[in-house]
């Protein structure tokens, strides 16, 4: 390493936050002090990563985080470079719009393709999505709504009303003036947290939880409260505790098929869930983009079902289950709140696309055709893929999820972001458990997606085994090494 980083980053680890950030902190602090000049060139991922003790996907995390921030310029192939103008604002824990996770994770999705198997994003392509007979529909249905100008804040009023009709499905009676459009659960994350948080304030979240969340609430400057999830998803004693402790404005649950554990949280779980956070006066957010990929079983009731006067937002994703280039997601909520979002939502983009809301109303009106085939593919993709570990990585460990598309994969005595390191090398890229915890948490874990194509499963896994199998010669220090699990 580079004796003048090595200089400047004396005693980064200390303070709060995750590893990365830490590290991109101390490393922008350093170029905010003229410690690194501008077009200062640091040390690779894997030089850095060693003298500070920490894996290459950490120190990728903090390069990609000072590059979203704007003090540091990458280039493919010749490295990472102190920018000649730095941001105007200091970079650090408290500062808005500091990204890391899901960009060191899901880099295929920026870079583009690649010819690693990735085992990262949860989504499918969806050859199956446009026959002629939804074609017409749709057709028919933009004919109709191109005579207007196509601006809808609050989103396109057919397509509310099936989505209206969706939640009512789940056990959740809802009119379409509950319902507003966005441009997927991300999109939906951001506006709840805008409407209910301030830089500074606390959310409580479950550990682990969906690493993209995390990368949001950072974005909007809060802190965070971990509540842990269990066999059966997140008690609503943990998240009392937790809220009566820290006080916060907001807590975010992912109760149907957990992402990334696939827990799903028993009905009466969810009725007191809904009776704290009435009694606490603090909203919650039930993230149901999973909710249509059971593996068996069939999911009480959403939370809001069961709320008091006290809002409990449902959102969720039509993409896991007709396609992810479809771009559509849902917040349903009490009208008043509703149309607050609305006026949010109008500043963000005028209204999400026209196009693809007729689209989706158009595979609505098929749904169970398509629940159906998509619960079919589930259940097909996660039995190969469980065979596949059974047989070429036994020493592997998971507990059979209720729904979703990824598995929580135990390493037994390892270090999950170090392994990653050793598959990426053979051409196979994984997300370790830390990345999907607020508190690094999770250091023996992976989150295993069960979406390939078998062949790519079959090479994936196969690759993985050779990883696992040099793993214990290649990873450095005692606590990197494999321990026989009886």
């Amino acid at each position: 390493m580079h004796a003048t980083v090595a200089r400047v980053l004396a005693g980064w680890e200390a303070g709060d936050g995750p590893l990365y950030r830490r590290l991109a902190s101390a490393i922008s602090g350093a170029i905010a002090d003229g410690s690194l000049p501008a077009g200062e060139r640091l040390p690779t991922e894997r030089s850095l990563a060693t003298p500070v003790s920490v894996s290459r996907a950490t120190v990728v995390a903090a390069y990609d985080a000072l590059r979203d921030a704007g003090w540091v310029d990458r280039r493919q192939g010749s490295g990472t470079w102190v920018r000649h103008r730095g941001p105007a604002e200091p970079f650090g824990q408290d500062r808005p719009g500091v990204v890391g996770r899901s960009s060191a994770s899901f880099r295929a999705l920026i870079e583009g393709p690649t010819d690693a198997i990735e085992f990262t994003c949860a989504a499918t392509p969806a050859p199956d999505l446009l026959d002629d007979a939804l074609v017409r529909d749709a057709l028919a249905g933009l004919q109709v709504a191109t005579g207007d100008i196509g601006y809808h804040a609050v989103g396109h009023p057919p397509l509310r009303r099936a989505l209206a009709a969706h939640l009512s499905s789940w056990g959740l009676p809802t009119s379409e003036r509950e319902v507003i459009v966005t441009s997927g659960a991300q999109q939906a994350i951001a506006l709840t947290t805008e409407l209910y948080t301030r830089p500074g304030d606390v959310v409580v979240v479950e550990d682990p939880t969906y690493l993209s969340a995390l990368d949001r609430f950072a974005a909007a400057g809060v802190r965070l409260a971990t509540v842990p999830v269990g066999p059966r998803g997140v008690r609503a004693a943990e998240l009392a505790a937790a809220a009566a402790d820290r006080s916060p404005r907001l807590m975010y649950v992912i109760p149907t098929f957990h992402n990334p554990t696939g827990t799903l949280v028993p009905e009466d779980e969810r009725r007191e869930i809904a009776r704290a956070a009435d009694a606490l006066r603090v909203p919650v957010v039930e993230d149901l983009t999973l909710a249509d990929l059971s593996l068996g079983t069939s999911p009480p009731p959403p939370i809001a079902s069961f709320a008091g006067d006290v809002p409990v937002l449902t959102i969720g994703s039509l993409s896991k289950l007709f396609w992810g280039g479809l771009r559509v997601g849902f917040i349903r909520g009490p009208e008043p709140v509703i149309q607050r979002l609305a006026r949010m939502k109008l500043l963000a983009d005028h209204g999400s696309s026209v196009v693809s809301q007729v689209v989706a109303t158009a595979l609505l009106g098929r749904v169970e055709e398509y629940r159906e085939r998509r619960q079919a593919f589930a259940r097909d993709r996660y039995e190969l893929l469980a065979e596949l570990l059974r047989r070429h990585l036994p020493s592997w460990r998971w507990r059979e999820p209720e729904g979703g598309l990824s598995l929580w994969v135990e390493l037994p005595g390892a270090d999950a972001t170090a392994f990653a390191d050793a598959a990426a090398r053979r051409g196979v890229a994984v997300v370790p458990g830390p990345m999907t915890s607020a508190n690094d948490a999770f250091v023996d874990h992976l989150r295993l997606p069960f979406v390939l194509p078998p062949a790519a499963m079959e090479e994936g896994v196969r690759r993985l085994a050779e990883a696992w199998s040099s793993f214990g010669a290649e990873a450095p220090g005692p606590e990197r090494s494999l321990r026989v699990v009886v």
